[in-house]
């Protein structure tokens, strides 16, 4: 199975001069708490909002400070057509929750350990309905 088939999108992508305030209200409009921080198609960094809260509440930090001050530099991206063992392979051995998906012409969405359980859980269920329906329907007639 390819990232693509599993990843979120489109993904929220600001300017790296974009104040904080804002990155938060995309977040909250868009449902995220994840986003992409670029220029054109340079991928600077991304900016969670564990990191509004660190970096920026719990220091005092004005809303006003551009995001490119509190953004994690240089992301670790996935690809589109990577299968999910590349993520799941990425996200062992990081400490991150999130990964922005690349493709040509830029970051076209957004996986996350989340997207990746709930695909587990999906394929299980599928797996096992066939399973469950058979050992739950009566294998002989009665008299």
């Amino acid at each position: 199975m390819k990232i693509r088939d599993v990843m979120s999108s489109p993904v929220v992508v600001v300017p790296p001069i974009t104040p904080v305030r804002d990155v938060a209200r995309h977040m909250d409009y868009s449902g995220v708490g994840c986003v992409v921080v670029a220029e054109g198609q340079d991928v600077m960094g991304v900016v969670t909002d564990r990191d509004l809260a660190i970096r920026v509440l719990a220091q005092d930090g004005s809303g006003d400070t551009p995001v490119s001050r509190v953004m994690s530099e240089h992301p670790v991206m996935v690809r589109a057509e990577d299968e999910v063992e590349v993520a799941f392979d990425t996200f062992r051995h990081h400490s991150f929750r999130r990964l922005p998906v690349a493709a040509e012409g830029g970051v076209v969405g957004m996986l996350t350990v989340d997207d990746l359980l709930l695909q587990m859980h999906q394929l299980t269920a599928d797996m096992l309905t066939p399973v469950v329906k058979e050992i739950s329907e009566p294998q002989h007639q009665s008299d």
